[in-house]
Protein backbone atom coordinates (compact mmCIF):
# COMPACT_ATOMS: atom_id res chain seq x y z
CA UNK A 1 0.00 0.00 0.00
CA UNK A 2 3.13 1.97 0.09
CA UNK A 3 2.99 2.52 -3.32
CA UNK A 4 -0.25 4.59 -3.18
CA UNK A 5 0.84 7.40 -1.32
CA UNK A 6 3.48 8.05 -4.01
CA UNK A 7 0.06 8.72 -6.52
CA UNK A 8 -1.54 12.21 -7.19
CA UNK A 9 -4.30 13.14 -4.85
CA UNK A 10 -6.11 13.07 -7.48
CA UNK A 11 -5.61 9.65 -8.50
CA UNK A 12 -5.96 8.51 -4.89
CA UNK A 13 -9.72 10.32 -4.67
CA UNK A 14 -10.68 9.15 -7.97
CA UNK A 15 -10.12 5.84 -6.90
CA UNK A 16 -12.39 6.83 -3.77
CA UNK A 17 -15.32 8.13 -5.73
CA UNK A 18 -15.16 4.19 -7.58
CA UNK A 19 -15.63 2.64 -4.68
CA UNK A 20 -18.52 5.00 -3.76
CA UNK A 21 -19.61 3.63 -6.98
CA UNK A 22 -18.94 -0.32 -6.30
CA UNK A 23 -21.11 -0.28 -3.00
CA UNK A 24 -24.00 1.41 -4.80
CA UNK A 25 -23.86 -0.71 -8.08
CA UNK A 26 -23.16 -3.77 -6.28
CA UNK A 27 -25.96 -3.06 -4.48
CA UNK A 28 -28.58 -2.14 -7.11
CA UNK A 29 -27.24 -5.49 -9.00
CA UNK A 30 -27.99 -7.70 -5.42
CA UNK A 31 -31.68 -6.21 -5.40
CA UNK A 32 -31.91 -7.31 -9.56
CA UNK A 33 -30.79 -10.41 -8.48
CA UNK A 34 -33.36 -10.60 -5.54
CA UNK A 35 -36.64 -9.85 -7.05
CA UNK A 36 -35.38 -11.82 -10.79
CA UNK A 37 -37.25 -14.82 -8.67
CA UNK A 38 -40.59 -15.58 -6.82
CA UNK A 39 -40.40 -14.60 -3.20
CA UNK A 40 -39.68 -18.95 -2.51
CA UNK A 41 -36.42 -18.91 -4.77
CA UNK A 42 -35.01 -15.41 -3.88
CA UNK A 43 -32.06 -16.76 -1.66
CA UNK A 44 -30.11 -18.46 -4.67
CA UNK A 45 -26.38 -18.83 -5.29
CA UNK A 46 -26.21 -16.16 -7.37
CA UNK A 47 -28.20 -13.70 -5.21
CA UNK A 48 -25.55 -15.34 -2.50
CA UNK A 49 -22.41 -14.32 -5.12
CA UNK A 50 -23.17 -11.00 -5.51
CA UNK A 51 -23.48 -10.02 -1.82
CA UNK A 52 -20.08 -11.79 -1.24
CA UNK A 53 -18.71 -9.34 -4.04
CA UNK A 54 -20.47 -6.77 -2.12
CA UNK A 55 -18.59 -7.63 1.37
CA UNK A 56 -15.46 -8.19 -0.94
CA UNK A 57 -15.70 -4.32 -1.90
CA UNK A 58 -16.67 -2.82 1.11
CA UNK A 59 -13.99 -4.80 2.64
CA UNK A 60 -11.54 -3.45 -0.35
CA UNK A 61 -12.67 0.08 1.02
CA UNK A 62 -11.78 -0.44 3.90
CA UNK A 63 -8.12 -1.29 3.16
CA UNK A 64 -8.22 2.04 0.82
CA UNK A 65 -9.77 4.35 3.98
CA UNK A 66 -7.28 2.95 5.71
CA UNK A 67 -4.20 4.26 2.79
CA UNK A 68 -6.49 6.72 2.95
CA UNK A 69 -6.09 8.44 6.68
CA UNK A 70 -2.25 7.76 6.70
CA UNK A 71 -1.79 9.82 3.36
CA UNK A 72 -3.67 12.82 5.09
CA UNK A 73 -1.90 12.36 8.30
CA UNK A 74 0.96 11.62 6.66
CA UNK A 75 1.69 8.72 8.59
CA UNK A 76 3.13 5.30 6.25
CA UNK A 77 1.08 2.37 8.38
CA UNK A 78 3.48 -0.78 8.58
CA UNK A 79 3.22 -3.11 5.84
CA UNK A 80 2.38 -6.23 8.10
CA UNK A 81 -1.26 -6.13 9.35
CA UNK A 82 -2.36 -8.28 12.58
CA UNK A 83 -3.51 -11.84 12.37
CA UNK A 84 -7.39 -11.00 13.37
CA UNK A 85 -7.74 -8.79 10.96
CA UNK A 86 -6.07 -10.82 8.29
CA UNK A 87 -8.35 -13.52 9.38
CA UNK A 88 -11.07 -11.99 9.11
CA UNK A 89 -10.22 -10.59 5.27
CA UNK A 90 -9.19 -14.51 4.50
CA UNK A 91 -12.87 -15.91 6.07
CA UNK A 92 -14.54 -13.31 3.90
CA UNK A 93 -12.49 -13.93 0.89
CA UNK A 94 -13.05 -18.01 1.42
CA UNK A 95 -16.40 -17.87 1.70
CA UNK A 96 -17.14 -15.26 -1.49
CA UNK A 97 -14.51 -17.82 -3.69
CA UNK A 98 -16.68 -21.11 -2.69
CA UNK A 99 -20.12 -19.17 -3.82
CA UNK A 100 -18.31 -18.00 -6.82
CA UNK A 101 -17.12 -21.47 -7.40
CA UNK A 102 -20.19 -23.05 -7.00
CA UNK A 103 -21.96 -20.41 -8.88
CA UNK A 104 -20.33 -21.75 -12.53
CA UNK A 105 -19.70 -18.55 -13.79
CA UNK A 106 -16.84 -16.88 -15.94
CA UNK A 107 -17.30 -13.76 -14.59
CA UNK A 108 -16.70 -15.43 -10.79
CA UNK A 109 -13.72 -17.54 -11.61
CA UNK A 110 -12.28 -14.11 -13.14
CA UNK A 111 -13.37 -12.39 -9.63
CA UNK A 112 -10.91 -15.04 -7.74
CA UNK A 113 -7.93 -14.13 -9.28
CA UNK A 114 -8.40 -11.00 -8.79
CA UNK A 115 -9.86 -10.77 -5.50
CA UNK A 116 -6.78 -13.15 -4.40
CA UNK A 117 -5.01 -9.87 -5.48
CA UNK A 118 -6.49 -7.52 -2.62
CA UNK A 119 -5.00 -10.11 0.13
CA UNK A 120 -2.74 -7.89 2.00
CA UNK A 121 -0.81 -10.53 2.28
CA UNK A 122 -0.23 -10.60 -1.51
CA UNK A 123 1.34 -7.02 -1.06
CA UNK A 124 4.35 -9.23 0.23
CA UNK A 125 4.69 -11.48 -2.56
CA UNK A 126 3.81 -8.63 -5.61
CA UNK A 127 5.40 -5.83 -3.99
CA UNK A 128 5.44 -2.26 -6.14
CA UNK A 129 2.93 -3.49 -8.10
CA UNK A 130 0.23 -4.58 -5.69
CA UNK A 131 -0.99 -0.98 -5.41
CA UNK A 132 -2.21 -1.52 -9.40
CA UNK A 133 -3.88 -4.36 -9.07
CA UNK A 134 -5.76 -2.96 -6.13
CA UNK A 135 -6.72 -0.05 -8.57
CA UNK A 136 -7.38 -2.81 -11.52
CA UNK A 137 -9.68 -5.18 -9.10
CA UNK A 138 -11.78 -2.11 -8.11
CA UNK A 139 -12.05 -1.13 -11.43
CA UNK A 140 -13.33 -4.60 -12.50
CA UNK A 141 -15.85 -4.48 -9.45
CA UNK A 142 -17.33 -1.37 -11.10
CA UNK A 143 -17.57 -2.62 -14.66
CA UNK A 144 -18.83 -6.19 -13.56
CA UNK A 145 -21.50 -4.66 -11.33
CA UNK A 146 -22.54 -2.17 -13.98
CA UNK A 147 -22.64 -5.70 -16.44
CA UNK A 148 -24.21 -7.37 -13.73
CA UNK A 149 -27.18 -4.63 -13.68
CA UNK A 150 -28.02 -4.45 -16.87
CA UNK A 151 -28.86 -7.97 -17.68
CA UNK A 152 -30.94 -8.87 -14.86
CA UNK A 153 -32.61 -5.75 -15.76
CA UNK A 154 -32.93 -7.44 -19.07
CA UNK A 155 -34.06 -10.75 -17.93
CA UNK A 156 -36.79 -8.95 -15.77
CA UNK A 157 -38.04 -6.74 -18.20
CA UNK A 158 -38.55 -9.65 -20.57
CA UNK A 159 -39.17 -12.52 -17.90
CA UNK A 160 -40.96 -12.83 -15.29
CA UNK A 161 -40.56 -12.00 -11.98
CA UNK A 162 -42.20 -10.29 -9.46
CA UNK A 163 -40.82 -6.98 -10.42
CA UNK A 164 -41.94 -7.56 -13.93
CA UNK A 165 -45.69 -8.03 -12.62
CA UNK A 166 -45.75 -5.23 -10.94
CA UNK A 167 -44.47 -3.48 -13.83
CA UNK A 168 -46.97 -5.04 -15.64
CA UNK A 169 -49.98 -4.38 -14.15
CA UNK A 170 -49.05 -0.69 -13.92
CA UNK A 171 -48.98 -0.17 -17.04
CA UNK A 172 -52.53 -1.33 -17.10
CA UNK A 173 -55.32 1.35 -17.88
CA UNK A 174 -57.82 -0.93 -15.86
CA UNK A 175 -57.19 -0.38 -12.07
CA UNK A 176 -56.97 -3.67 -10.47
CA UNK A 177 -56.55 -4.94 -6.99
CA UNK A 178 -56.11 -8.22 -5.13
CA UNK A 179 -56.69 -8.81 -1.25
CA UNK A 180 -56.49 -11.63 1.46
CA UNK A 181 -59.75 -12.62 3.27
CA UNK A 182 -59.04 -10.31 5.72
CA UNK A 183 -59.39 -7.53 3.21
CA UNK A 184 -55.48 -6.85 3.65
CA UNK A 185 -54.68 -5.44 -0.16
CA UNK A 186 -51.58 -7.75 -1.66
CA UNK A 187 -51.45 -5.88 -4.72
CA UNK A 188 -52.66 -3.06 -6.61
CA UNK A 189 -51.40 -0.78 -9.37
CA UNK A 190 -51.19 2.93 -9.80
CA UNK A 191 -54.25 3.57 -11.60
CA UNK A 192 -56.55 1.84 -8.75
CA UNK A 193 -54.45 4.22 -6.17
CA UNK A 194 -55.32 7.42 -8.25
CA UNK A 195 -58.68 6.13 -8.48
CA UNK A 196 -58.81 5.85 -4.89
CA UNK A 197 -57.63 9.32 -3.77
CA UNK A 198 -59.95 10.78 -6.63
CA UNK A 199 -63.16 8.92 -4.98
CA UNK A 200 -62.75 8.87 -1.37
CA UNK A 201 -59.62 11.39 -1.11
CA UNK A 202 -57.20 8.80 0.41
CA UNK A 203 -55.28 5.76 -0.63
CA UNK A 204 -56.77 2.62 1.45
CA UNK A 205 -54.93 -0.41 2.68
CA UNK A 206 -57.78 -2.93 2.95
CA UNK A 207 -59.73 -3.48 0.31
CA UNK A 208 -63.11 -4.20 2.41
CA UNK A 209 -62.98 -0.97 3.90
CA UNK A 210 -63.24 0.92 0.33
CA UNK A 211 -65.32 -1.41 -1.07
CA UNK A 212 -68.11 -0.54 1.35
CA UNK A 213 -67.52 3.37 0.51
CA UNK A 214 -68.07 2.68 -3.00
CA UNK A 215 -71.04 0.33 -2.45
CA UNK A 216 -72.58 2.41 0.61
CA UNK A 217 -71.82 6.29 -1.56
CA UNK A 218 -69.80 7.72 0.79
CA UNK A 219 -67.32 9.12 -1.62
CA UNK A 220 -66.38 12.77 -2.22
CA UNK A 221 -68.97 15.34 -3.13
CA UNK A 222 -67.44 15.85 -6.54
CA UNK A 223 -68.36 12.00 -7.36
CA UNK A 224 -71.50 10.56 -8.02
CA UNK A 225 -72.35 6.74 -7.23
CA UNK A 226 -74.67 4.77 -9.91
CA UNK A 227 -75.69 1.12 -10.84
CA UNK A 228 -75.09 -0.33 -14.11
CA UNK A 229 -76.05 -3.93 -14.73
CA UNK A 230 -75.80 -4.27 -10.57
CA UNK A 231 -72.36 -3.35 -10.85
CA UNK A 232 -71.31 0.25 -8.99
CA UNK A 233 -70.66 2.88 -10.94
CA UNK A 234 -68.79 6.46 -9.92
CA UNK A 235 -69.36 9.17 -11.88
CA UNK A 236 -65.80 11.56 -11.50
CA UNK A 237 -65.05 15.26 -11.86
CA UNK A 238 -63.70 14.54 -15.58
CA UNK A 239 -66.89 12.70 -16.78
CA UNK A 240 -64.98 9.61 -17.13
CA UNK A 241 -67.48 6.94 -15.60
CA UNK A 242 -65.52 3.90 -13.94
CA UNK A 243 -67.02 0.47 -12.81
CA UNK A 244 -66.09 -1.34 -10.18
CA UNK A 245 -66.46 -5.09 -10.16
CA UNK A 246 -65.98 -7.38 -7.02
CA UNK A 247 -65.00 -11.11 -7.72
CA UNK A 248 -63.50 -14.17 -5.19
CA UNK A 249 -60.35 -15.86 -6.48
CA UNK A 250 -60.01 -19.67 -4.93
CA UNK A 251 -56.32 -20.58 -4.82
CA UNK A 252 -55.52 -23.52 -2.63
CA UNK A 253 -58.94 -23.56 -1.17
CA UNK A 254 -58.11 -20.02 0.17
CA UNK A 255 -60.56 -17.29 -0.88
CA UNK A 256 -58.55 -14.03 -1.98
CA UNK A 257 -60.72 -10.97 -3.39
CA UNK A 258 -60.10 -9.63 -6.95
CA UNK A 259 -61.38 -5.71 -7.79
CA UNK A 260 -61.85 -4.52 -10.98
CA UNK A 261 -62.17 -0.38 -12.23
CA UNK A 262 -63.23 -0.62 -16.02
CA UNK A 263 -63.65 2.92 -17.65
CA UNK A 264 -67.14 2.68 -19.14
CA UNK A 265 -67.06 6.38 -20.05
CA UNK A 266 -68.33 6.02 -23.95
CA UNK A 267 -70.99 2.95 -23.12
CA UNK A 268 -72.17 5.01 -20.36
CA UNK A 269 -72.67 8.27 -22.93
CA UNK A 270 -74.49 5.95 -25.44
CA UNK A 271 -76.69 4.78 -22.30
CA UNK A 272 -77.61 8.11 -21.17
CA UNK A 273 -78.31 9.20 -25.14
CA UNK A 274 -80.32 5.69 -25.61
CA UNK A 275 -82.42 6.84 -22.54
CA UNK A 276 -82.62 10.57 -23.96
CA UNK A 277 -83.91 8.83 -27.37
CA UNK A 278 -86.27 7.00 -25.71
CA UNK A 279 -88.14 9.32 -23.37
CA UNK A 280 -88.31 11.42 -26.62
CA UNK A 281 -90.04 8.93 -28.68
CA UNK A 282 -92.35 8.31 -25.58
CA UNK A 283 -93.25 11.26 -25.37
CA UNK A 284 -94.07 11.64 -29.19
CA UNK A 285 -95.56 8.26 -29.05
CA UNK A 286 -98.48 9.60 -26.47
CA UNK A 287 -98.48 12.89 -28.56
CA UNK A 288 -99.40 10.57 -31.50
CA UNK A 289 -101.74 8.09 -29.73
CA UNK A 290 -103.68 11.65 -28.56
CA UNK A 291 -103.90 12.98 -31.72
CA UNK A 292 -104.92 9.59 -33.19
CA UNK A 293 -107.86 9.66 -30.48
CA UNK A 294 -108.63 13.37 -31.24
CA UNK A 295 -109.05 11.96 -35.04
CA UNK A 296 -110.99 9.03 -33.83
CA UNK A 297 -113.35 11.30 -31.93
CA UNK A 298 -112.81 13.82 -35.47
CA UNK A 299 -114.14 11.34 -37.48
CA UNK A 300 -116.92 10.28 -35.38
CA UNK A 301 -117.67 14.02 -35.23
CA UNK A 302 -117.89 14.16 -38.87
CA UNK A 303 -120.24 10.67 -39.50
CA UNK A 304 -122.62 11.99 -36.95
CA UNK A 305 -122.52 15.89 -38.59
CA UNK A 306 -122.95 14.20 -42.25
CA UNK A 307 -126.03 11.81 -40.69
CA UNK A 308 -127.17 14.86 -39.13
CA UNK A 309 -127.01 16.87 -42.28
CA UNK A 310 -128.79 14.04 -44.93
CA UNK A 311 -131.48 13.56 -42.08
CA UNK A 312 -131.87 17.84 -41.91
CA UNK A 313 -132.01 17.56 -46.12
CA UNK A 314 -134.37 14.79 -46.11
CA UNK A 315 -136.53 16.06 -43.20
CA UNK A 316 -136.75 19.53 -44.32
CA UNK A 317 -137.81 18.23 -48.54
CA UNK A 318 -140.66 15.89 -46.70
CA UNK A 319 -141.86 18.39 -43.88
CA UNK A 320 -141.70 21.29 -46.10
CA UNK A 321 -144.29 19.18 -48.30
CA UNK A 322 -146.77 18.27 -45.26
CA UNK A 323 -146.73 22.20 -44.11
CA UNK A 324 -147.29 23.65 -47.40
CA UNK A 325 -149.90 21.59 -47.43
CA UNK A 326 -151.43 22.26 -44.25
CA UNK A 327 -151.02 26.05 -44.56
CA UNK A 328 -153.31 25.78 -47.90
CA UNK A 329 -155.78 23.82 -45.81
CA UNK A 330 -155.55 20.63 -48.21
CA UNK A 331 -157.42 17.60 -48.09
CA UNK A 332 -154.84 14.76 -46.90
CA UNK A 333 -156.01 11.36 -47.94
CA UNK A 334 -154.44 8.52 -45.63
CA UNK A 335 -153.18 6.68 -48.59
CA UNK A 336 -150.66 9.75 -49.37
CA UNK A 337 -149.88 10.51 -45.92
CA UNK A 338 -148.63 6.54 -45.56
CA UNK A 339 -146.86 7.14 -49.07
CA UNK A 340 -144.87 10.01 -47.90
CA UNK A 341 -143.84 8.69 -44.34
CA UNK A 342 -142.81 5.56 -46.22
CA UNK A 343 -140.39 7.67 -48.47
CA UNK A 344 -139.34 9.54 -46.24
CA UNK A 345 -138.18 6.12 -43.94
CA UNK A 346 -136.76 4.82 -47.34
CA UNK A 347 -134.35 8.24 -48.03
CA UNK A 348 -132.83 7.82 -44.02
CA UNK A 349 -132.22 4.42 -44.93
CA UNK A 350 -130.44 5.02 -48.14
CA UNK A 351 -128.86 7.73 -46.98
CA UNK A 352 -126.44 5.58 -44.63
CA UNK A 353 -124.66 4.34 -47.24
CA UNK A 354 -124.60 7.04 -50.05
CA UNK A 355 -121.03 8.01 -49.83
CA UNK A 356 -119.17 6.36 -52.61
CA UNK A 357 -115.57 4.75 -52.08
CA UNK A 358 -113.48 6.96 -53.70
CA UNK A 359 -115.19 9.90 -50.94
CA UNK A 360 -114.80 7.51 -47.70
CA UNK A 361 -110.97 7.35 -49.04
CA UNK A 362 -110.70 11.14 -49.56
CA UNK A 363 -112.78 11.65 -46.36
CA UNK A 364 -109.81 9.23 -44.85
CA UNK A 365 -107.35 10.74 -46.64
CA UNK A 366 -107.96 14.65 -45.67
CA UNK A 367 -108.49 13.61 -42.06
CA UNK A 368 -104.92 12.36 -41.89
CA UNK A 369 -103.45 15.53 -43.72
CA UNK A 370 -104.65 17.37 -40.64
CA UNK A 371 -102.00 15.51 -38.96
CA UNK A 372 -99.33 16.07 -41.60
CA UNK A 373 -99.60 12.22 -42.65
CA UNK A 374 -99.77 11.71 -46.00
CA UNK A 375 -101.05 8.89 -48.04
CA UNK A 376 -99.86 7.91 -51.52
CA UNK A 377 -101.95 6.03 -53.70
CA UNK A 378 -100.95 4.18 -56.52
CA UNK A 379 -103.49 1.90 -58.35
CA UNK A 380 -107.46 2.37 -58.49
CA UNK A 381 -110.03 1.54 -55.70
CA UNK A 382 -112.86 -1.11 -56.67
CA UNK A 383 -116.18 0.30 -57.88
CA UNK A 384 -118.28 -2.20 -56.04
CA UNK A 385 -119.35 -1.23 -52.36
CA UNK A 386 -118.60 -4.49 -50.62
CA UNK A 387 -114.75 -4.74 -51.95
CA UNK A 388 -114.55 -1.14 -52.03
CA UNK A 389 -115.25 -0.64 -48.72
CA UNK A 390 -113.29 -3.35 -47.08
CA UNK A 391 -110.40 -1.94 -48.86
CA UNK A 392 -110.55 1.96 -47.46
CA UNK A 393 -111.55 0.29 -44.17
CA UNK A 394 -107.52 -1.76 -43.98
CA UNK A 395 -106.35 1.36 -45.21
CA UNK A 396 -107.52 3.41 -42.31
CA UNK A 397 -106.13 0.68 -39.88
CA UNK A 398 -103.11 -0.02 -41.41
CA UNK A 399 -102.39 3.72 -41.78
CA UNK A 400 -103.41 4.24 -37.87
CA UNK A 401 -101.13 1.26 -36.95
CA UNK A 402 -98.05 3.00 -39.07
CA UNK A 403 -98.76 6.09 -37.31
CA UNK A 404 -99.66 5.28 -33.84
CA UNK A 405 -96.53 2.22 -33.08
CA UNK A 406 -94.10 3.51 -36.04
CA UNK A 407 -93.81 7.26 -36.15
CA UNK A 408 -94.79 6.79 -39.63
CA UNK A 409 -95.42 10.56 -41.88
CA UNK A 410 -96.04 8.54 -45.03
CA UNK A 411 -97.56 5.65 -46.27
CA UNK A 412 -97.98 4.09 -49.31
CA UNK A 413 -101.10 2.40 -50.93
CA UNK A 414 -100.62 0.10 -53.52
CA UNK A 415 -103.41 -1.86 -55.27
CA UNK A 416 -103.30 -4.15 -58.71
CA UNK A 417 -106.39 -6.31 -60.31
CA UNK A 418 -105.74 -9.12 -62.19
CA UNK A 419 -107.64 -12.07 -63.05
CA UNK A 420 -107.23 -13.89 -59.77
CA UNK A 421 -108.57 -11.29 -57.60
CA UNK A 422 -107.52 -7.68 -55.85
CA UNK A 423 -103.69 -7.28 -54.35
CA UNK A 424 -103.19 -4.83 -51.72
CA UNK A 425 -99.75 -3.57 -50.12
CA UNK A 426 -99.60 -0.87 -47.48
CA UNK A 427 -95.85 0.07 -46.32
CA UNK A 428 -94.49 3.52 -44.73
CA UNK A 429 -91.52 5.23 -43.77
CA UNK A 430 -92.23 4.80 -39.98
CA UNK A 431 -88.91 2.33 -37.68
CA UNK A 432 -89.48 -1.25 -38.08
CA UNK A 433 -91.04 -2.86 -35.00
CA UNK A 434 -87.47 -4.02 -32.85
CA UNK A 435 -89.27 -7.03 -31.82
CA UNK A 436 -91.51 -9.85 -32.88
CA UNK A 437 -95.26 -8.41 -32.96
CA UNK A 438 -98.07 -9.38 -31.09
CA UNK A 439 -100.72 -8.98 -33.35
CA UNK A 440 -104.05 -6.59 -31.61
CA UNK A 441 -107.31 -5.98 -32.39
CA UNK A 442 -106.37 -3.85 -35.50
CA UNK A 443 -104.84 -6.66 -37.59
CA UNK A 444 -107.15 -9.34 -35.79
CA UNK A 445 -109.80 -7.28 -37.14
CA UNK A 446 -108.69 -7.22 -40.83
CA UNK A 447 -108.18 -10.44 -40.67
CA UNK A 448 -112.23 -10.35 -39.60
CA UNK A 449 -113.26 -8.54 -42.86
CA UNK A 450 -111.44 -11.02 -45.78
CA UNK A 451 -111.70 -14.26 -43.90
CA UNK A 452 -115.62 -14.06 -45.10
CA UNK A 453 -114.58 -13.40 -48.70
CA UNK A 454 -111.72 -16.04 -48.76
CA UNK A 455 -109.21 -13.33 -48.31
CA UNK A 456 -105.26 -13.94 -46.60
CA UNK A 457 -103.40 -11.55 -44.54
CA UNK A 458 -99.46 -11.04 -44.63
CA UNK A 459 -97.51 -8.82 -42.00
CA UNK A 460 -93.69 -8.39 -42.66
CA UNK A 461 -91.12 -6.48 -40.34
CA UNK A 462 -88.19 -6.24 -42.68
CA UNK A 463 -86.87 -4.29 -44.24
CA UNK A 464 -89.62 -2.50 -43.10
CA UNK A 465 -93.25 -3.13 -41.51
CA UNK A 466 -95.62 -3.79 -44.49
CA UNK A 467 -99.22 -5.27 -44.66
CA UNK A 468 -100.29 -7.53 -47.93
CA UNK A 469 -103.61 -8.47 -48.54
CA UNK A 470 -105.30 -10.94 -51.04
CA UNK A 471 -109.22 -10.65 -52.09
CA UNK A 472 -109.99 -13.51 -54.64
CA UNK A 473 -111.68 -11.70 -57.98
CA UNK A 474 -115.24 -13.71 -58.00
CA UNK A 475 -117.88 -11.37 -58.76
CA UNK A 476 -115.32 -8.21 -58.96
CA UNK A 477 -115.28 -6.11 -61.79
CA UNK A 478 -111.88 -4.82 -62.91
Amino acid sequence: MITLFTWPLIVINLITILFILCVLLQTLAIIMSFYRYPRSQRWTFETLLEVAVLLQVFVGSLIHGQAMQGFLFGMIPQTGHDASRIIIFIVIVLLATIVMMLSRKPWSLLAIGLTSLTIPLAEQLTGGIFAYLFASATVFWLVRSIIITLSRYKIIKNGISALSIKNAIDSLYTGILFSDPDGHILLFNTQMQRLMALITGQVHRNASAFDGLITSGEIKPSCKKAELEGQSVVLLPDDSAWMFIKTKIQIKNKAYTQIAATDITERWKLIAELNRQYDELTLKGEKINALIANLHILCRERELQSAKQRAHDILGGRLTLLLHAMRNNQAFDPGMLRTQLQGLMDDLKSGQGSASVRDKFESLRQSFEIICVEIRLDGKLPEDDINGYIMVEIIGEGVANAVRHGYATMVSVQIRHSNDGWYLEITDNGHPPAHPIIEGSGISGIRGKIAPYGGTLKVSTTPCFVLTVDLPGGGMDG
